[in-house]
Formats: structure tokens, C-alpha cells, sequence
């Protein structure tokens, strides 16, 4: 099992309250989607993203793999949780074999975990010139190995094969539009029980955080549950009292203390970036998942960050995963934004 190693077109997330999949055939480059189902599962089966309730999760994935009449068993597990950890390094120009055998040995210079403890894996990004010679540009990728055996566990109780474990900040990267690649932005998929942050500069993750502020945070504030919030489309924003209520620059409602929240975790996140070594400014901001529908939001965030917000979504492509606009069972495609992305990394040779 590896973290970042290729599979089928079957992406697969395991999210508080509901899992989703999307099937693609085709390449990468022109994918065709052929099914899109999500199932609502107790809300305390997954939390965070990671699964609590191993039984739960793999009646649900049979009942779902029937629902969308899906055929295959293999399937692209996206993880995304406190656990998962992403770093960017550079080394000396060496064999990969070496380079991978030197990965393990300082593994902890990089990740607060011991060895024996995570799951680690790596990929060559590019090649700079180093002060004394060329240096390679390493992606490390490390999981908690507790938190990953209990996710992949309950995939493979449900007769699933998890051939590719992939990292959800690596999905949402893989979902901007061609014209952005070569810039620098900042990707969050808001869901029900995490939010997921990737700055991508070059088309290249430089920087990746999971938030346990999520739609299940708003759900609470409400005095909700997840299961009891209406459609995102039609939320009345919720406020920790009417100070906290303001109209946006619309006049649409903005999201009150919830949306500040994320506003400041934004914020933060680019600022962390941006005084790093050769950082590039971030030039725009990119909204998926059921949250990223909470009204007034977009207009809030992009208030208080002074950039551009903007939707991502596998229906506003076009190079053939806008077709899945006519197969997603939602109003709004946003929902299986990563999902997709995790289903492209099977097609990817």
C-alpha cells in the first residue's frame, strides 16, 4: 500500500455523516464520468476523518457500491485528518532508491512522529540548483499508521481494495482549472467534518492544513445537527448574536462568527506561507465542498482577504468532467469536488 502510487478511476471519501464516490474512465486528461452516489451514515461513524465505527462504514460502502452501480473493487481512499501531514525538502541529487533509504532515516526531522508510528511517502516534484549542486524538490507525505488502519479497514470489510491511499489536499490541487496551475492560490474543501487547505503555487502543493472547523461547527452553533441542517443553499447564516449579523456587499447575509472564524484560519494559513523562503503572493481562493454553499459566504471571505473567491467545481471544467453535472445526485456539484479529484489520480498513468 502506497500513499501516492497509481489505480483505478474510483475516488472514495469517507466524510462525518455521508460518504461519496465518483467513477471515471478515460485519461486524466479526458475523463468521462460514469457514476456519483453519496449515502448518508451515522454521524459519529467517521469523525474528523477518520472512521470510529469500522462496521458502520462498510455496510454503507456495499449499500452505496449497489446504489451507483459501480462494478469495480478497487478504489482511490482520500484521507484527510489531523494525522495526515504534508512537508516540502530539498536533498542532494541522488538515486531515488538512496534518496527513499535517506527518507526514512530523517523522517523525524521533518514529522513529530516516530517512525514506527506513520506510514511515509514521498514523490520528486522538480530539481533546483543548490548552492553546492543540483538539489531534488521532494513532496513527503506522512499518515498516522493508527488513523490510516482504521480507515482502510472498513474499505476493505466491504470487499473494497484500497490501491491507492491519496492525500485530499493532493486531490483539490488536482482539480484547478488548467489556466491556474501556473499560479498561486489557496484551495479549501469545506465539508462536514473538516475543512481541507492546500496552497498550490506552480501548480505544486507548497502548504496544507486540515481544520476541524467545518460544516459541524456551524451545525452547533445553530444547535443542530448534521443531519437536521436544511440544504446549504438555503441556511439562514448563524450568528453568536445580532452584532455578529451584518449585510454583505450584495446585500446577502454573511455567514457571522462562523465565516469570521474561517476568514482568520485563511488568513493565517496564507500569511504562514507567504514569509516563507521565495513564496509567491496568493493571487486568488477556491471554494468546494457542501460548506462552500453557505450563503454569503464567498462574498464574506473575500471581503475580509481582499482577494478573489472562487467556486471549484468538476461542472465548470471543460474537458469532459463537466458531464458529471447530469450524474451527481446535487443541485450543486461542489460536494464532489474532491471526490473527483481522488477519481482522477486513478486515471493518472
Amino acid at each position: 500500500m502506497t500513499l501516492l502510487k497509481s489505480a483505478g478511476g474510483v475516488g472514495l471519501e469517507l466524510d462525518t455523516g455521508v460518504i461519496r464516490v465518483v467513477e471515471l474512465k478515460g485519461t486524466a486528461r479526458n475523463a468521462s464520468p460514469v457514476a456519483a452516489a453519496q449515502l448518508e451514515i451515522p454521524a459519529e461513524a467517521v469523525a474528523e476523518g477518520v472512521v470510529a465505527d469500522g462496521g458502520a462504514v462498510a455496510g454503507a460502502l456495499s449499500r452505496l457500491w449497489a446504489k451507483a452501480g459501480i462494478s469495480t473493487r478497487e478504489v482511490v481512499l482520500g484521507v484527510s485528518n489531523q494525522g495526515v501531514l504534508m512537508r516540502l525538502a530539498t536533498f542532494p541529487k541522488i538515486l531515488e532508491k538512496k534518496l527513499s533509504q535517506t527518507l526514512h532515516y530523517q523522517a523525524g526531522d521533518y514529522f513529530p512522529l516516530p517512525m514506527e508510528q506513520m506510514v511515509l511517502d514521498f514523490s520528486i516534484i522538480g530539481e533546483t540548483a543548490g548552492q553546492s549542486g543540483p538539489e531534488l524538490e521532494v513532496l513527503l507525505i506522512a499518515a498516522r499508521r493508527d488513523m490510516l488502519e482504521r480507515n482502510i479497514g472498513a474499505v476493505v470489510q466491504a470487499g473494497l481494495e484500497p490501491r491507492v491511499v491519496d492525500a485530499s489536499a493532493l486531490a483539490l490541487v488536482r482539480m484547478l482549472p488548467g489556466e491556474y496551475l501556473s499560479r498561486t492560490v489557496l484551495l479549501a474543501d469545506i465539508s462536514n467534518g473538516l475543512t481541507t487547505l492546500v496552497l498550490s503555487s506552480g501548480g505544486v502543493p507548497r502548504f496544507s492544513r486540515v481544520l476541524s472547523h467545518s460544516l459541524q461547527t456551524l451545525a452547533r452553533e445553530m444547535d443542530l445537527t448534521l443531519a437536521g441542517l436544511p440544504e446549504t443553499s438555503e441556511l439562514v447564516a448563524a450568528t453568536s448574536g445580532d452584532d455578529d449579523r451584518r449585510d454583505g456587499p450584495e446585500g446577502g447575509v454573511l455567514p457571522g462568527q462562523w465565516g469570521i472564524v474561517l476568514a482568520n484560519e485563511l488568513r493565517s494559513s496564507i500569511g504562514y506561507y507567504q514569509i516563507q523562503p521565495g513564496a509567491e503572493a496568493v493571487e486568488s481562493v477556491f471554494l468546494s465542498g457542501r460548506g462552500s454553499r453557505v450563503p454569503g459566504l464567498a462574498a464574506m471571505l473575500q471581503e475580509m482577504l481582499e482577494l478573489p473567491v472562487e467556486p471549484l467545481s468538476p461542472g465548470d471544467r471543460s474537458d469532459g468532467l463537466e458531464r458529471l453535472r447530469g450524474i451527481a445526485p446535487e443541485p450543486d456539484i461542489r460536494h464532489f469536488t474532491l471526490c473527483t479529484g481522488l477519481a482522477l489520480r486513478g486515471l493518472e498513468a
